[in-house]
């Protein structure tokens, strides 16, 4: 038997619960996640194998998001 995870979704939490979550709400496959995670494209903090994705991190990625850097 599966566990499914509740499709609620806090908005003010400062961090994503799941890399899953991420994920979705990116619109791209957990594999991809977890490539651009490992990678750097994605921020995150790495604690041992644990990803820590803040929200705020994830926000100004995307605002940055196709600009040229100085």
């Amino acid at each position: 038997m599966h566990t499914v995870r509740s499709a609620k979704v806090d908005r003010t939490a400062t961090t994503y619960d799941s890399v899953e979550q991420l994920a979705a709400e990116l619109g791209i496959s957990r594999a991809t996640a977890y490539v651009g995670l490992r990678n750097g494209t994605i921020p995150a903090i790495r604690l041992g194998k644990r990803f820590v994705i803040p929200r705020a991190a994830i926000s100004e990625w995307l605002r940055n998001a196709g600009k040229e850097k100085a």
